[in-house]
């Protein structure tokens, strides 16, 4: 893939990343994806149906796979099988871009852009409790893509079921 960085989706206040959707990979979602320097990814989560490979195009990324991280420098990989709690973060000085791809095909690349969306109507707004409800509700929306190790599932379940109460919409 290697190509140069044009983004199509800004979660840069949300999750402190820009991604490059792409999708020209058979059988699979792939992109780009660049995180802020010092920041942090998204939830550990684990992907109930796709397995997911990183590879580091340039800086240097943190991956937490199972209950270690690993420190990946340009032109690292690693390999999370479906099922596995991971998320990743970036602990340096430079901002870091990474190569993804997640096999099979499914929804990930639509829950992107749903991110995107609530970010972009001001839904998402850093760890308020309106934003956690938001979150809940696309992880309880996308539960095929995506499920929230920390917090528990459970956890999300219940705030996703209190925005749908109080009538939150994504």
């Amino acid at each position: 893939m290697n190509r140069e960085f044009k983004p199509n989706v800004n979660l840069m206040k949300a999750f402190n990343s820009q991604v490059m959707l792409i999708n020209d990979i058979s059988g699979s979602e792939n992109g780009m994806n660049l995180i802020g320097a010092g920041a942090d990814g998204p939830p550990i989560h684990t992907h109930p149906e796709q397995e997911e490979h990183f590879k580091v195009v340039s800086g240097q990324l943190e991956v937490y796979k199972k209950d270690k991280w690993h420190t990946l420098k340009e032109g690292d990989e690693i390999f999370i099988p479906k099922q596995t709690a991971h998320t990743y973060r970036s602990r340096h000085t430079e901002d870091c871009i990474f190569e993804y791809k997640l096999t099979p095909n499914r929804h990930f690349s639509e829950m992107m852009q749903s991110f995107e969306k609530l970010q972009n109507e001001g839904k998402l707004k850093g760890k308020g409790l309106s934003s956690i409800i938001y979150l809940a509700m696309t992880f309880k929306k996308y539960k095929e893509e995506v499920k929230s190790v920390v917090p528990p599932a459970f956890v999300i379940s219940a705030m996703a079921g209190i925005g749908k109460l109080f009538g939150f919409k994504i």
